[in-house]
């Protein structure tokens, strides 16, 4: 193609012999290009991710808050990935990283996972064997 000339090679691809990011504790590479509007060459930058086992609680407000937003998209696609999530997860999580909320929009979110919940226990059989043992108060 003339748009994609040529791809940096994989640094997680298995190999006959144990790769160096095999032993590190990296977890992946993020890389992305990106150029001036006006310019004409690309800057390559690469930003390793290590696991630093940081524990949920010690996150940002803001990181627990996108935690909450994506483990309700997992429950709204009913997502074969979601595992133990639950709109009583969803809420506690929201709750505690609401934070100052100025604008109100943390707020409204909690709205409408309790809107999603009631409805997930009003709604079809399946989704009410799910919700019966939730509660909604904290």
């Amino acid at each position: 193609s003339d748009f994609l000339k040529s791809v940096d090679p994989l640094k997680y691809q298995k190999e006959t012999s144990k790769n160096k990011a095999a032993s590190s504790d990296e977890i992946m590479t993020v890389k992305f290009r990106y150029k001036a509007p006006d310019g004409d060459v690309s800057k390559l930058i690469v930003h390793p991710l290590k696991d630093d086992k940081i524990v949920l609680v010690k996150t940002s407000d803001n990181f627990r808050f996108a935690a909450a937003v994506a483990e309700f998209g997992m429950l709204l696609r009913k997502s074969e990935f979601k595992a133990d999530a639950s709109y009583d997860n969803v809420l506690f999580l929201a709750k505690k990283a609401k934070g100052e909320d100025e604008e109100g929009y943390r707020a409204e979110f909690i709205k409408m996972v309790k809107s999603a919940g009631w409805l997930a226990l009003n709604g079809p059989e399946e989704d009410k064997e799910e919700m019966a043992n939730k509660s909604w108060d904290y």
